[in-house]
């Protein structure tokens, strides 16, 4: 028996909206996670008598998409839709009259399936000698589709007015990377400059209208820095950062040696995950889990290798030949079925790390996912928010869980995490001439992803926590390390908020004009980091935080020689801060001072020998001395 579909708030408003303006061609835009499988599918079951629709058809994005969509169709309204492809003994595709005398409502089939062989010919053919455009046709996720491209030809040969006597288009998405129009025969575009068309949707729901409705989950970013060293052609670049970039190539280098699997900076990403399902399964939230996205099938079984030997835990690797089509790589398994698998376990047992490359893009739905590593270089807008839309389901229904993505302090990203609640329209130039391939439709989806090139060679990594992201605000790292803190050491905060994450604390705290409770908790860490006692078999102890993995490894003149460096660029760093306009002979003078400040207070001599010990002493209280004066320029700015 079918589940009550009880429509959500935003679904009866859109129910109503199509009934008003029940136009040949309705385009809704609907943020991702906010149900818009059940509010397509009940326009269908809830005005098929009235309209007269007699079958239906669904188009969807991905092979894997046909199953889930038939099963959601069954489960919420009882109704059967055709989704298992070619009969064999048949050589084709059961035809729509076929499908009705065996009790079918309709068929879901893909845009791959429609755009080859003849395929959308045919069903143009069998709906009309049957049907006699009694069909409501569902193009999901139209975005894909464009009239220049193969797939929007597909659709406007499969579907067109004689066949269908309405289109339902949807989209959580409804934009492009490249500059056509997304069917742009049907769908309504409307001057928004000179030579300039913007896609106006006729309904349309945000993911600020989920938030505010509770339909979605909150959620935030961390961002994740450190220093890359990699090599281009015949030249060394050490200890690059994303900020110190000056170019895009520098910044795609500094990106692909953070993603390198076998690098530090995963090794803490990895970390920063781990710790964090540790935390929750401690209360009460055993089956909770991580999605790491990486860029390549070969990095997915690196990837897996690397968190079982991190974590000791396994990883589900869920990947297609639809990845890498030119790849041999060819999949043991049914990837949908490994995905519903790993979706329904539960309990201590349940698998806590999924790994994929693009199988878990849209309209997969996994609600037990409550993190997120962006370990991939793809930058373009339409990934990453249907990457983050992986995670925007309730769990637990009762009593949602805040969820989590890390993601590289790359500024195209952070960018992308800063205006992910803002409306994006779809805007198209027109071009004097016009002219696009078939090869295309492939190349567009992501191309702001890089392939990595052959004189790129990634060679070291560091990983570094760097700040938060949060409802459009970026919160720096002094509030967000604090909360962090609080979070992980103090009774009273461990529970703060339930359903927040540690950046909605540091968003509080930086909110409070006062901050009188930001002050308070800032000392509690300061008082903490000052009486913490050495453990010398405790990780945390052998590797001071932003120092990479590999320095626990390190000889001791190595982490002398290392830990002394890491101290000179914090030392002159408080001295900028301390002095933002003094010039270079004022600045040296003052990291003298702040030498002489540091060794006196940890009983360091002036001159002479120092060990490595040493050093990581003078190297924590440096850390500590930059947020004391951030804090305090802060409070001077406001």
């Amino acid at each position: 028996m079918p589940e009550e579909f009880v429509p959500r708030d935003w679904q009866d408003r859109f129910a109503r909206a199509y009934q008003t303006n029940l136009k040949k061609n309705f385009l809704l835009e609907a943020c991702t996670s906010a149900g818009k499988t059940g509010g397509t599918l009940n326009i269908f079951d809830s005005f098929r008598s009235a309209v007269g629709w007699r079958f239906l058809v669904v188009v969807v994005p991905a092979e894997h998409l046909r199953r889930q969509y038939a099963v959601d169709a069954q489960k919420l309204f009882g109704l059967q839709l055709y989704y298992s492809g070619t009969v064999k003994r048949l050589g084709r595709l059961p035809t729509p009259e076929e499908l009705l005398q065996q009790g079918y409502q309709g068929l879901v089939v893909s845009y791959q399936w429609l755009a080859s062989s003849g395929n959308a010919k045919k069903l143009a053919s069998q709906l009309q000698n049957t049907l006699d455009g009694k069909v409501l046709a569902i193009l999901d996720e139209v975005h894909h589709v464009s009239s220049e491209l193969a797939f929007g030809r597909a659709c406007e040969i499969a579907f067109p007015d004689g066949t269908v006597s309405h289109r339902l288009m949807t989209s959580g998405t409804p934009f492009r990377s490249d500059n056509n129009k997304i069917l742009g025969n049907w769908l309504t575009y409307v001057p928004a400059g000179e030579n300039v068309y913007g896609c106006v949707p006729d309904f349309r729901y945000t993911l600020s209208d989920a938030l505010r409705d509770g339909i979605i989950p909150f959620f935030s970013f961390a961002t994740m820095g450190g220093k890359f060293t990699y090599r281009r052609g015949r030249a060394v670049y050490e200890g690059a950062t994303f900020t110190e970039a000056t170019n895009e190539q520098e910044l795609s280098d500094a990106l692909n040696t953070a993603i390198d699997v076998n690098g530090g900076w995963v090794k803490e990403a990895i970390t920063w995950a781990y710790q964090r399902m540790q935390r929750d399964r401690a209360n009460g939230l055993p089956e909770c889990a991580t999605y790491v996205r990486v860029p390549t099938i070969k990095a997915a079984a690196q990837m897996k290798e690397r968190i079982r030997s991190i974590t000791g835990q396994d990883a589900l690797v869920v990947v297609s030949k639809d990845d890498e089509p030119t790849s041999k790589f060819n999949p043991r398994q049914n990837p949908t079925e490994l995905i519903e698998r790993f979706a329904a376990e539960t309990g201590s047992n349940a698998t806590s790390w999924i790994i994929g490359v693009g199988m878990l893009g849209e309209g997969v739905s996994i609600p037990r996912l409550k993190y997120r590593i962006h370990a991939t270089n793809i930058r373009a807008l339409l990934s990453f928010t249907q990457d983050l839309g992986r995670l925007l389901r309730l769990f637990p229904k009762e009593e949602p869980e805040a969820v989590e993505t890390l993601i590289p302090a790359h500024k195209t990203l952070m960018e992308l995490a800063l205006e992910v609640l803002n409306e994006v329209a779809h805007l198209v130039q027109e071009q004097e001439e016009e002219g696009s391939s078939e090869e295309q439709e492939k190349e567009n989806r992501d191309k702001d992803s890089e392939p990595i090139n052959s004189s790129f060679e990634p060679i070291a990594s560091t990983g570094e926590l760097e700040g938060h992201i949060v409802e459009s605000e970026e919160i720096p790292i002094e509030y967000a390390i604090v909360a962090e803190w609080a979070i992980e050491n103090t009774e009273i905060w461990r529970h703060w908020g339930k359903g927040k994450t540690p950046a909605h604390l540091a968003q509080m705290l930086m909110g409070d004009k006062e901050k009188a409770l930001f002050e308070l908790l800032y000392q509690q860490y300061r008082d903490a980091q000052n009486n913490e006692p050495v453990e010398r078999n405790s990780l945390s102890s052998i590797v001071p935080s932003g120092f990479p993995s590999e320095y626990a490894d390190f000889l001791p003149d190595e982490k002398l020689k290392f830990a002394r460096r890491e101290v000179n660029k914090k030392a002159f760093h408080l001295a900028c801060i301390l002095l933002p306009n003094g010039s270079e002979q004022e600045r040296v003078k003052k990291v003298q001072e702040i030498y002489g400040k540091a060794k006196r207070r940890h009983g360091i001599p002036l001159k002479g020998f120092v060990n490595y010990e040493g050093w990581e002493k003078l190297y924590h209280w440096l850390c500590d001395q930059i947020l004391h004066a951030n804090r305090i320029k802060e409070g001077g700015d406001s």
